[in-house]
């Protein structure tokens, strides 16, 4: 049997080596856009995970679009970002103003199911002038927060699975903001998460019900379900700041809790139910004097 020279085994070992790592990625998919465009991962409340392009036209007044796109690559929708004189819409990782575009998503800031984003706005003008605007996918600007400070980002921080917060500071002040909906998000507020990366699916908590009398101003009767196999639970009030201001152990021989108020300062509350570490929605409370 011939035998193999060791410089010639070294240099097929070589050759098979780098066969390899050249197959080690493949391209997919290329997308309209120029050196500007972003591109990123969304996963979506409704329609699950899309590729998001915002093409990037960062021209005083100029338009941007994000483009949506299937995870077979096919196109899915758009959002048409309308540009205002004086203004700079910016791609989302745009290294001057990194959260300009961002939460893509269908039932974070409404109760409608319209895929929407927040835009930041930048006012060349005047900085104190800045705003962000809430546009969904039919180009129609739902909600805007005005003269929005670009050293502050707008970012929303999940207190639990089904209750949201979006903080921004403004001219006037820091001011945070109650969001109706919700995003899968893992990490709100931090890197990819603003984007809405995918949390894990978790199984219904049961239900919990508005509180009887609304508003009230010395008991009020909160109604919930636990779900099958459940035999407890933990009932949680926060403040309208979402800092934790009573929590209560519930179980499944009544399906309700009275609950005493009369020592809470006016104003909105908010309560969910915890069950096996899953968190129902959460429900409002008005307390007056």
């Amino acid at each position: 049997m011939k035998k193999t020279s060791l410089p010639l085994l070294v240099s097929l070992l070589m050759l098979v080596s780098n066969l390899n790592v050249k197959a080690q990625m493949v391209l997919a998919s290329s997308f309209p856009g120029d050196k500007t465009a972003s591109l990123a991962i969304v996963d979506l409340s409704i329609s699950g995970k899309k590729i998001a392009v915002a093409t990037g036209h960062i021209t005083t007044g100029g338009a941007d679009t994000i483009f949506y796109y299937n995870t077979d690559y096919s196109f899915w929708k758009k959002i048409i970002i309308p540009g205002i004189p004086g203004s700079f819409p910016y791609s989302y990782f745009n290294p001057k103003l990194a959260n300009s575009i961002s939460y893509s998503s269908e039932t974070l800031f409404n109760t409608d199911t319209f895929l929407e984003a927040a835009v930041f706005y930048y006012n060349t003008a005047n900085s104190d002038l800045s705003k962000i605007l809430i546009i969904n996918e039919h180009g129609t600007i739902v909600d805007s927060i005005l003269n929005v400070q670009s050293s502050y980002p707008f970012t929303v921080h999940e207190l639990s699975p089904t209750s949201f917060y979006a903080t921004v500071t403004t001219s006037s002040g820091p001011k945070i903001y109650s969001l109706p909906g919700t995003i899968p998000c893992s990490a709100c507020g931090s890197g990819g998460g603003t984007l809405g990366l995918v949390n894990n699916e978790v199984k219904p908590a049961g239900s919990i019900s508005a509180p009887v009398p609304n508003p009230s101003k010395d008991q009020v009767k909160i109604t919930f379900t636990l779900p099958d196999g459940a035999k407890n639970g933990v009932l949680t009030i926060y403040t309208s700041l979402g800092q934790e201001l009573r929590s209560y152990n519930v179980d499944n021989r009544f399906g309700f809790i009275m609950v005493d108020d009369s020592q809470f300062a006016p104003g909105m509350y908010f309560y969910n139910l915890t069950v096996n570490g899953v968190v129902t929605s959460t429900q409002k409370m008005l307390v007056i004097k």
